[in-house]
């Protein structure tokens, strides 16, 4: 729920004085959240007033005022927005840029407090829905038997995959504020505080804003990786491990609630997380073998800590004396075996036991989770079978659970590397020992039959000196071989997975296991192709059906338990075809694919990369499994977790739980076909259409008009974006290749800058109206498919956000960078005619007035939203014209890039969203 009142939130606090308020004309009914916003919004609005006087305080209001005029539609108040800040002096324009951007940071946090009390008073009143519990209730509802239940959940494997990117736009030094001031309000709401206690809370809270006033909202210096690595470590010790042990509380909870007669003590992972932060090398020249043996020491090292923390506390309060209870003969023996207790805990073995546990662990003694477990389990059985169940059932046990899910690795790496570069090496060392003399130029036929004997041959294949070859075959046979060291130093399961990216033959993927087989890792490995462009997803069977009938192959997979994992993408095959064709050849592709792998006896296990936009595959999660073909969840589920969406959905333990409670409850509702329905011929041919229609309309656009890449160039900031420095990969996957090479990530940012966000909806207007006039009943078959088809109706609702989220005034505000005069005009009247006939369809679709009517909380949140975001947008404008007039060489060129990029980081706060 969105909050009603944004008012207030820049106050003069002064009592004594009539307050000047910014935001002080909306209201709202939740008391709670208003009081949030009067506390964050006053003190903001007090620091704002200490640094720069009241002057600046009353020039924030005044834009703020300009802004909601224009949003009413008063005459001449853009006009008037652009000749004031065009008057303002830069410092004057950095006040503003920073006043926008903090508050938005700021109003955040107290919307997610508010989303969280509605989630615990809908929960208090038993109406939470999309949770773990009432998926569970359905189940059984439905007839499923505990054994049937049992079944359903051996097949729910899901895993969660940190990624760097798209890359969060806020620097680590920031969110670690912003998380300490939502740690702060949620002292304010559960606390009975005494005056004096609150007084000193709201002291420490201003602090806190001061310091995020005065800090650096963008990084000075180009990312790192190791600043990318400790961005994901921090999430996953702060909040993910202990949100997903509660998780598994709350499962085994649900489990014996409604399933009382079965005992549930000993499922396997069901929930876990893996990371290519350090592991992804796609691109990203800056990856290499030392930074990921690196990564997972870092990975290694930060898991000790969390577990030497909580032995810390174990030890300080398993006080149990052998005077007062009995210690099992297994414990005793252990802790004579590693040496006779000391003076100190001479009767307190359970301490003993501990303190030798975490000596170990600081001696780094461990090799692997399993050795830990069975040393903290010799602890918790001893106590279980003394009288000591509540102890051995308490912190211990979240403790051996934090163990066995994220081990000593804490979340296995992903290798993803470029098929192409593969192919490369291989040529050169087939050519350097006189195979073949050009071995891309076989036929696919060829190249398959040559691989298949190699990987059959037992002598050596990788050169023993390499000093002759290129580089990219060094880092390639370099990154092999520091996938076996990695398995030796950390454990197999530090590394369980490379994935060839841009795979596109047969070929690709036996290249993974003739590398994989030469340094003798093949049977601890997921070899992974990635299918990404619509043609790719479209072959993807083939491909499949070639390995599977490879011999070489097939005993790889029996290796590996006839589990096939392929990964599809979402971003490129988006950028390639548009919003609409983008989902239905992957959901085309999953369903081929799930039903190919059950034909040869094959687990699959699909890898969805998809990204926080809706352009990438963004979404609800757990709507997007729910209209996912049944079939495709069978074998488990890969989810990337991207950059900016680690924050939002991580950032709190509450919102972190509510987001693996909606989707781990969606996996099993999928898994146990609760929302069954039928896909009718007559749909799949309609979609087939549109998915052509919409690619026709996209490709028309962005392919096919000359020169569109000059538009997009000057009405976006794409060539700002690439000196923001947040992440350590660059913008291109290489020099050349032109719009090809661009990743889909920028892409997708530039446009929702400039608040266009084509990429999730340019095409379906004209794929939705052209399908009506070819066809009598069509728009009564949409309307039929948006109500029975889950699929069709996720589709329509994600693209009627991006549609309704677009704002055509602030994009005609970019287009007027564009030089070119006819351009401009020709190429900004085809968006915004699609624009307008994306909105007439959808609300034709979904039988509404307006888009959004029938989900009022986001249409709130947009309209509440927007006149605070525009003054960031006309003052990113503003600065990028002065900015584009000037050579790099200019006094004040780089004081105004950075204010350009602090503008990025606002509006992205404020849409929520980077791409």
């Amino acid at each position: 729920m969105r909050c009603k009142r944004y008012n207030r939130v820049l106050l003069n606090v002064n009592p004594r004085r009539k307050v000047t308020a910014m935001f002080a004309d909306s209201i709202d009914h939740s008391r709670a959240i208003s009081v949030d916003i009067k506390r964050l919004g006053g003190l903001l609005g007090q620091i704002i007033r200490e640094q720069h006087g009241q002057e600046a305080l009353d020039l924030v209001e005044e834009i703020r005022a300009i802004a909601k005029a224009r949003r009413n539609h008063e005459p001449q108040a853009a006009e008037k927005m652009m000749e004031r800040l065009s008057g303002l002096s830069l410092e004057q324009k950095k006040i503003l840029i920073k006043a926008f951007s903090n508050y938005f940071q700021l109003i955040n946090i107290a919307e997610d407090r508010q989303r969280i009390r509605i989630l615990r008073e809908r929960e208090r009143q038993g109406q939470l829905t999309e949770h773990i519990d009432e998926a569970i209730r359905q189940l059984k509802q439905k007839g499923l038997n505990s054994q049937e239940v049992r079944e359903l959940l051996g097949h729910l494997r899901l895993r969660f995959v940190l990624t760097a990117h798209p890359s969060e736009a806020k620097r680590n030094e920031v969110l670690v504020k912003l998380r300490h001031i939502a740690q702060m309000m949620e002292d304010f709401d559960r606390a009975q505080l005494l005056p004096r206690e609150e007084a000193k809370l709201e002291s420490i809270l201003a602090e806190e804003i001061e310091e995020l006033w005065q800090t650096r909202q963008v990084r000075a210096v180009e990312k790192r990786v190791s600043d990318e690595v400790e961005f994901g470590l921090y999430f996953i010790t702060s909040v993910i491990m202990d949100s997903v042990v509660s998780i598994y509380d709350d499962i085994y909870e649900s489990m014996e609630r409604h399933y009382p007669e079965e005992d549930w003590s000993n499922l396997h992972r069901l929930l876990r997380y893996g990371s290519w932060i350090g592991g992804d090398r796609d691109g990203n020249p800056n990856v290499t073998d030392d930074v990921t043996l690196e990564t997972l020491q870092a990975q290694r090292d930060a898991a000790r800590r969390v577990y030497l923390q909580e032995l810390d506390f174990l030890e300080d309060h398993l006080t149990q004396s052998t005077q007062e209870t009995g210690v099992s003969e297994e414990l005793v023996q252990h802790i004579m075996s590693e040496g006779l207790p000391g003076e100190r805990y001479a009767d307190e073995l359970y301490r003993e036991a501990l303190s030798q546990i975490r000596r170990k662990l600081e001696a780094d003694r461990y090799f692997g989770r399993l050795e830990l477990l069975d040393d903290l389990r010799l602890v918790r059985n001893s106590l279980r079978a003394h009288k000591g169940r509540r102890v051995a059932e308490g912190k211990l046990r979240r403790l051996i659970r934090k163990v066995r899910l994220f081990g000593l690795v804490l979340a296995p790496l992903d290798i993803r590397e470029d098929a192409r570069l593969h192919a490369a090496a291989l040529d050169e060392i087939f050519r350097a020992y006189d195979i073949t003399s050009s071995y891309r130029s076989l036929s696919e036929e060829e190249k398959q039959a040559l691989l298949t004997r190699e990987i059959q041959n037992p002598r050596p294949f990788f050169p023993p000196n390499l000093s002759s070859f290129s580089e990219t075959t060094r880092r390639v046979v370099r990154t092999w071989r520091m996938i076996a060291t990695a398995h030796e130093r950390f454990s197999p399961d530090s590394i369980d997975t490379v994935i060839a990216s841009m795979s596109q033959q047969p070929s690709d993927v036996l290249a993974l296991l003739l590398m994989a087989k030469e340094v003798g890792v093949a049977h601890n490995l997921d070899l992974v192709p990635l299918f990404e462009t619509i043609e790719d997803l479209d072959h993807a069977p083939q491909i499949m059906t070639a390995l599977f009938n490879n011999p070489v192959y097939r005993a790889h997979l029996e290796d590996r338990r006839r589990r096939q994992q392929i990964m599809i993408g979402y971003s490129d095959s988006g950028k390639d075809g548009g919003y609409i064709a983008s989902n239905w050849y992957l959901y085309t592709a999953q369903q081929r694919l799930a039903e190919l792998c059950a034909q040869y006896g094959i687990e699959t296990e699909l890898f969805h990369g998809r990204g926080g936009s809706i352009g990438r595959g963004g979404g609800p999660a757990n709507r997007a499994i729910l209209s996912q073909p049944p079939m495709s969840l069978r074998g488990g589920i890969k989810i990337t977790e991207q950059g900016e969406v680690i924050a939002y959905r991580y950032m709190n333990q509450a919102i972190a739980q509510r987001h693996l409670h909606q989707v781990l409850s969606a996996v099993m509702l999928a898994l146990g076909n609760a929302h069954a329905y039928e896909v009718r011929p007559e749909w799949v041919e309609a979609m087939q259409e549109l998915a052509d229609l919409g690619r026709e309309a996209f490709r028309k656009l962005v392919y096919e008009t000359e020169d569109f890449l000059d538009y997009w160039q000057q009405a976006t900031p794409i060539h700002e974006l690439s000196q923001l420095r947040i992440s350590s990969r660059p913008a291109r996957r290489s020099s050349k290749g032109g719009f090809s090479a661009m990743r889909a990530i920028p892409w997708v940012f530039s446009w929702m800058q400039s608040r266009a966000i084509i990429p999730s909806w340019y095409g379906v207007g004209y794929a939705f109206s052209t399908f009506c006039q070819r066809h009598p009943h069509g728009l009564d078959l949409l309307r039929v498919m948006y109500k029975d088809w889950l699929f069709f109706r996720a589709l329509v609702e994600n693209t009627q956000f991006d549609v309704a989220k677009a704002d055509m005034p602030i994009a005609e505000l970019y287009a007027s960078l564009v030089d070119d005069e006819e351009r401009r005009t020709r190429i900004f009247g085809q968006i915004r005619s699609e624009h307008e006939l994306s909105q007439r369809m959808i609300c034709a679709i979904t039988e509404q007035a307006e888009l959004l009517d029938k989900s009022p909380t986001l249409k709130i949140s947009i309209e509440r939203r927007n006149p605070y975001v525009d003054p960031l947008n006309f003052l990113q404008v503003d600065l990028l014209r002065r900015l584009r007039a000037m050579t790099p060489q200019d006094e004040s060129y780089q004081t105004i890039l950075n204010m350009v990029l602090d503008t990025v980081n606002g509006i992205a706060a404020g849409l929520k969203t980077t791409g």
